[in-house]
Parts: structure tokens; C-alpha cells; sequence
């Protein structure tokens, strides 16, 4: 262990926090992001497929998978980010959210979506939807 003298200082002052909007946009090129969340008392991240529905986070899974089982109608967390060696800039956009399970008519349109298919259809796949209740972004700009 460090003394106190010796640890280390994280320097942020170069990031900058990145609007609503910006983290939007940043969402919709994404298809892979890091969801989080707690199952028996732990916390779990796991990669998973996703697309934007206007303001809402949309991925499939199957209705008899663990994931559906720890994420419907439950708190959430979602994480994207991009870095780019070649020009040391990047970008993180973190999502607080609560997931549910979508039935209805909203499923017909959810199949258009651009998304890869991850439910097992053995597991009688189905649609979550993350609403955001909170969301930020930082980016480190090109220096």
C-alpha cells in the first residue's frame, strides 16, 4: 500500500463534460456498450447489443435469461466510450437508466431496428428498453 505522500493525484482538469445532446449523438454510433447492475447482491457488467429508439436504449435477450431476470424493472447503468491512440483524444458516455420489459406494438417496430440478434430462441427472445433517467459524457479533446 501507497503511503499518502506517494499516491498518486488524478489530473481530470482536461476532460471536458459533454451536453445532453452530445451524449445522444455519441449513443447512436454505438452498438456495443457495458451494462451494469446487480444480481444477488453483486454487481455484474456485461457487454451487450444495443440501438437508440429516439431518447431510449433498446437490446434483446431472451425472457428466460439471467440477464432478463436481473435487469427487468431494475436500476441500471450503461457505459460507452471510443479512444483514439493515433490522436490521444476519446470520450466516455455513462447512461443511469431503469430497464423494463417491452410487449406490443413497440416490439413490431423494435424488429427494424438495426441490432444483432443476441437472444438465444430457445430462451423466447424478447425486448428491453432502458429509460434514461440521468446521463453524462466527458471527452478529452486533441491536445
Amino acid at each position: 500500500m501507497l503511503a499518502d505522500h506517494a499516491k498518486p493525484t488524478l489530473d481530470f482538469s482536461k476532460l471536458e463534460d459533454l451536453s445532453y445532446d452530445e451524449c445522444l449523438a455519441l449513443l447512436s454510433t454505438a452498438k456495443v456498450g457495458r451494462l451494469a447492475f446487480v444480481e444477488s447482491g453483486d454487481p455484474v457488467v456485461l457487454p451487450v447489443n444495443f440501438t437508440m429508439d429516439g431518447s431510449m436504449i433498446v437490446f434483446r435477450t431472451g425472457v428466460r435469461s439471467g440477464l432478463f431476470a436481473a435487469v427487468t424493472n431494475g436500476p441500471v447503468r450503461l457505459e460507452i466510450d471510443h479512444w483514439d491512440d493515433a490522436s490521444r483524444t476519446g470520450w466516455s458516455v455513462l447512461v443511469k437508466g431503469v430497464a423494463e420489459h417491452v410487449t406490443g406494438i413497440d416490439t413490431e417496430r423494435f424488429e427494424g431496428l438495426s441490432i444483432a440478434n443476441e437472444a438465444d430462441e430457445t430462451a423466447l427472445p424478447c425486448w428491453v428498453r432502458i429509460s434514461i433517467e440521468e446521463i453524462s459524457g466527458r471527452k478529452l479533446p486533441t491536445t
